[in-house]
């Protein structure tokens, strides 16, 4: 057996019978363990032994593999012996496509393995339906519990994960739960079951095509669709109780840790952790009426779920959101997605732009956390009040990964971090922002370490908020000399330019001393 190491915890001394089913891409396997035949490893970072199915989104394969030893990863490397009937699904084996390598052809389709959906057939609707995708490259690297579910896998990129399986147990019992109280009869139950069944099925190529990564690894039509199933499930009976009685809410028996249900709602907000929201639409008006009640729009529903979370007024877009992030953005952004998006060149810090005569405040009416505005007749920059706490990085990374990808040229959480790190140069400007309740935390170091942060993965100048921009600095440059606070700050902000200063005053005192004493002299 080969040993599989990981940062994240090691998996002892237990025994798995034949055909056991590993989903976990961080784990660490004893080479004392006993893996039968088959065994099928879903995990991120491992040399895997004989006969092991391996479905990671990242792997190096140094290690024999043994016969019908199955690869999945887009990622990987095979340096090594790889016997009769093994089947490789990667991207990068090699640097080249499966579709490239004639033996590799030959071999899947000399022992009936092609994947059910090849790359060619489902490129070009992958290019315009794709909406998730797996958060790659340096921001990975450098933030991977960011974007990772800590509790909850939705979907299936993380399908499967050995770290959430603590969840899988409470989604199996919300299922039951979901039909048992909701649904007054049996026969109901099977029929609402079946009509669920029969639209996923019609719907499985549309539902898969959203997926960048994940879901076509997953070959089986009766195991995807049932992990949709339980997962859309789940989500109805939580976001159901929730909006009925949050007392009772609190009390739920399944999920009665206040600490579980805030990691759900963090979980679910995940850009990678998402399902379709045409299918959970479509599936929540399948739903007998006695099972909806009032909660007659899917739509509203999940906004009540994430609103108090978000502390936003501003209702979602009118057109339906490609997932729960993408929900989540239109709370918090424009209603309107027609804002232009120019080039800004002048840039001043807050405490800069308040000493010359700005005041910082925060909306009466606050419609939305990117609503910021100047107003120069009453020198007010009007700035939304941002809550910092222990998920707004997450929030903010997902949001703008997304943006990223789906929203080019409109990435308007990006050039809101970007407003914010233009405004927090220093430790002081942050101070000064939360004095004024724009921000609210108690830490001025770490409000600046944290947008200086988020706007490291975001460089670009440009902005939607190019015009305020504009006439901020067209004030800036007009009243500057205006603002005794200004030359104080100029010329006495510290020590030293305190000292150069009288000196440089001294000097030009004595030196007018001297050429009044000589031009008196010369009478």
């Amino acid at each position: 057996m080969g040993e599989i190491r990981s940062p994240y915890f090691s998996l002892g001394q237990y025994y798995y019978g034949d055909n056991p089913d590993i989903h976990s891409p961080y784990f660490s396997y004893g080479g004392e363990d006993y893996h039968g035949d088959n065994a099928e490893i879903h995990q991120t970072y491992y040399s895997a032994g004989d006969d092991a199915e391996i479905h990671p989104p990242y792997s190096s394969a140094g290690d024999y593999f043994g016969d019908n030893a199955e690869i999945h990863s887009p990622y990987s490397s095979a340096g090594d012996y790889l016997a009769d009937n093994t089947e490789i699904h990667s991207e990068a084996l090699f640097h080249q496509d499966i579709s490239g390598n004639s033996y590799n052809a030959q071999q899947f389709v000399e022992h009936g393995k092609a994947l059910r959906y090849s790359r060619e057939d489902l490129k070009d609707e992958q290019e315009s339906d794709v909406c998730i995708y797996i958060v790659g490259g340096a921001l990975r690297k450098s933030n991977e519990a960011m974007y990772s579910p800590q509790q909850i896998s939705i979907g299936p990129i993380y399908h499967g994960n050995r770290n959430l399986r603590f969840m899988e147990r409470k989604k199996s019992k919300y299922y039951e739960q979901f039909w048992k109280d909701r649904v007054s009869k049996e026969r109901e139950r099977k029929g609402a079951e079946d009509e669920f069944w029969d639209a996923l099925t019609k719907d499985e190529n549309q539902i898969r095509q959203c997926y960048e990564d994940g879901s076509h690894r997953i070959k089986s039509s009766q195991r995807f669709l049932d992990l949709i199933l339980y997962d859309a499930v789940f989500i109805f009976e939580l976001f159901l109780k929730y909006s009925e009685d949050r007392e009772e809410f609190k009390k739920d028996s399944i999920l009665k840790e206040p600490w579980l249900r805030l990691a759900i709602r963090r979980d679910l907000i995940l850009f990678e952790n998402q399902l379709p929201f045409f299918i959970l639409e479509k599936l929540y008006e399948l739903l007998p009426k006695n099972i909806k009640g009032e909660h007659t729009d899917f739509k509203a529903l999940a906004c009540s779920y994430f609103k108090l979370h978000l502390r936003s007024n501003l209702s979602p877009a009118e057109t339906m959101p490609k997932h729960f992030t993408d929900l989540v953005r239109s709370l918090l952004s424009f209603t309107q997605n027609d804002k232009s998006v120019e080039l800004i060149k002048s840039f001043h810090s807050a405490t800069k732009l308040r000493q010359a005569g700005v005041k910082f405040k925060v909306p009466r009416e606050r419609d939305c956390l990117l609503g910021v505005d100047f107003r120069r007749l009453e020198t007010e920059f009007h700035i939304p009040k941002l809550e910092i706490d222990g998920n707004t990085e997450r929030l903010f990374r997902n949001l703008m990964a997304m943006e990223k990808r789906l929203y080019p040229g409109r990435e308007y959480i990006c050039h809101y971090i970007n407003l914010l790190s233009i405004l927090v140069v220093k430790p002081k400007d942050a101070k000064l922002l939360m004095k004024n309740k724009i921000v609210i935390h108690n830490d001025e170091v770490a409000v600046r370490d944290l947008i200086y942060s988020l706007a490291s993965d975001t460089i670009d100048r440009h902005s939607c908020y190019h015009d305020i921009f504009f006439s901020v600095d067209d004030y800036y440059k007009s009243s500057w000399a205006k603002n005794p606070s200004y030359f104080i700050e100029e010329f006495f902000g510290n020590f030293w330019k305190g000292v150069g200063t009288v000196s440089a005053a001294g000097l030009l005192i004595l030196t007018l001393v001297q050429t009044i004493c000589g031009i008196l002299g010369l009478r």
